[in-house]
């Protein structure tokens, strides 16, 4: 066997190269390198993921702050417990009357109507070139700061004036309020009979939006009533259902049920506990005893929005450009539902008028939930089996295609948009009261519906019918923008029905029906659809109307 001798210069010798065991200085000096490399690479590694974790925190508390002082009360374009929406805009923000203000709103001149600017209302006519001009400007920035509120323990004016008073019932409980109802019909009226429509605006002007404390006396129903517990009636529900009419159920046990247990206190349990904050600073002793009351169910997830006034405009936030549209037009609030509760009750006993800061309390079940075991079940599936049951039933009749269960919760006066679900919808009220105003799917050219569905307000109208009285109001009304104006002349004239939606009743939407919802009261509502209809009803149309009216993009 031939040795292989070599030379090495660094040290003088001839050495037998065996692979590695007489190497140069240099070699050895480059393997230790390596070597160290090799042991010190994961703590570096480690370390400098830790200094760019630790310095993002930093960066993320100190942006946090910062949110938090810009969002202070005090620091906001509005402010609490003024009287009319222009005193919400000091001079010196550059706002005055008649000016479009931060949020995309210009004001009346006797500072008591938001007028819905270009940004968010589309022209009568084609929409594409309006969206495009707020929906240009390339990839924007989508800052948490933009739409949310956060107050922390900083007490708000209202909370003030809230300890001064004694928790007072509305002047109006519409629980209670007389009502007169139609005759059952076994066999529902075809050809446009049923439901008895009227305008919009022949029904606003016999009953405004916001005259909360003057109802008609009595308030004459149209819609057909069916008493849940009577089979016969349920039997004659189920045509109207078929026939894609709307209805309502009432004495439906599962809710009056629910009434009783949703309190503030076993609400806030399930919605409160889980905040990290709240957990800390709870008292131990009190939150045994309310397991012990309330049981070991997992808790609920919910939250708040905030308006400067009574009418809620809803918007994907993502799409939401702040350099083109302005201000967005409500915020997510870090109130806890206590908090929200209490400005509820609040609202209640004071009138709250419309033009002050509204909240609107929002929560739900995801439609995986009822796939899980029951002891993994929230308080809403627990407490609404026929909305959570994944067997078929009345109320939730083809569950696979569920969207889980919506829960709203309202105070006086919050009025949401009009806006249409695809899927066919059974709406309970657990406590309080809320009128509904539905429009049929024919309506929809004359509803203002935003058909663009990259614009944030895609499938809602952001029309306030309530300014459909000023159009009257020759002084008002030229303040009105032009666009809204229009929406409002052609909006009157559209064909609708209203109802209130009491306690221990359900509402059945059909499929792709408008609904614009005031809440009367304090309330709790929930929800839970079926799947798309797509058949409708030659009398009042189907989604195809929907379709050509917000062209591809439903």
């Amino acid at each position: 066997m031939k040795n292989n001798y070599k030379y090495s210069k660094d040290v003088g010798i001839f050495y037998l190269d065996d692979g590695g065991s007489a190497k140069s200085s240099e070699r050895r000096n480059r393997r230790r390198r390596k070597q160290v490399y090799q042991v010190m690479k994961y703590p570096i590694g480690i370390g400098m993921v830790l200094v760019f974790l630790l310095r993002g925190k930093s960066m993320r508390d100190s942006m946090s702050k910062e949110r938090r002082r810009t969002n202070h009360p005090s620091n906001l374009d509005y402010h609490y417990h003024s009287n009319v929406i222009q005193n919400r805009y000091p001079d010196d923000v550059g706002i005055s009357r008649g000016q479009p203000p931060k949020n995309g709103y210009t004001v009346s001149s006797n500072g008591k109507y938001r007028w819905a600017t270009e940004s968010i209302l589309p022209p009568v006519g084609d929409q594409n070139t309006w969206a495009m001009k707020f929906l240009q400007g390339g990839k924007f920035r989508y800052r948490q700061g933009d739409f949310k509120v956060a107050y922390g323990k900083n007490k708000q004016e209202w909370e003030y004036a809230a300890e001064g008073e004694n928790d007072r019932p509305p002047k109006v409980d519409y629980t209670q309020h007389l009502y007169s109802y139609p005759d059952i019909l076994p066999d529902p009226p075809r050809g446009g009979a049923y439901p008895v429509m009227e305008t919009l605006g022949d029904l606003l002007r016999k009953w405004p939006q916001n005259d909360l404390d003057a109802p008609p006396t009595p308030f004459a129903e149209r819609l057909q009533h069916f008493d849940f517990n009577d089979p016969e009636q349920m039997e004659i529900a189920k045509r109207y259902r078929d026939l894609e009419f709307p209805f309502k159920l009432t004495n439906v046990p599962e809710l009056l049920a629910a009434k009783e247990k949703w309190t503030d206190e076993y609400l806030s349990f399930h919605f409160d506990r889980n905040r990290k904050k709240l957990r800390h600073d709870a008292n131990e002793k009190h939150s045994k005893e309310l397991v012990e009351k309330y049981g070991h169910v997992p808790p609920s997830d919910g939250h708040c929005q905030e308006s400067p006034d009574s009418f809620f405009a809803f918007f994907t936030a993502k799409n939401w450009n702040v350099h083109t549209m302005g201000e967005v037009p409500t915020k997510d609030t870090d109130f806890t539902f206590a908090k929200w509760a209490k400005h509820a009750r609040y609202a209640d006993s004071v009138s709250l008028e419309a033009t002050e800061p509204h909240y609107y309390w929002q929560s739900g079940a995801s439609p995986k939930e009822r796939q899980l075991p029951q002891e993994e079940w929230t308080m809403i599936s627990l407490d609404l089996p026929s909305f959570s049951d994944p067997s078929p039933n009345f109320i939730s009749f083809n569950p696979a295609e569920s969207k889980g269960i919506q829960c709203r919760f309202g105070e006086r006066g919050v009025t949401a948009a009009t806006h249409y679900d695809g899927g066919r919808n059974m709406v309970g009220m657990i406590t309080g009261a809320k009128r509904y105003i539905l429009a049929p799917p024919m309506e929809c050219p004359k509803l203002g519906i935003v058909t663009e569905k990259r614009h944030p307000t895609f499938r809602h109208s952001l029309l306030n019918f309530d300014h459909i009285n000023v159009l009257n109001d020759e002084i008002e009304s030229k303040t009105m923008p032009q666009s809204e104006r229009q929406w409002l002349e052609v909006a009157r004239d559209s064909l609708a029905i209203d109802t209130v939606l009491k306690s221990g009743e359900i509402l059945y939407i059909p499929s792709h029906w408008f609904h614009y919802i005031i809440s009367l009261q304090k309330s709790a509502q929930c929800n839970v659809r079926s799947g798309r209809d797509h058949r409708g009803s030659p009398e009042w149309g189907s989604s195809e109307d929907v379709l050509k009216c917000v062209g591809d993009n439903e």
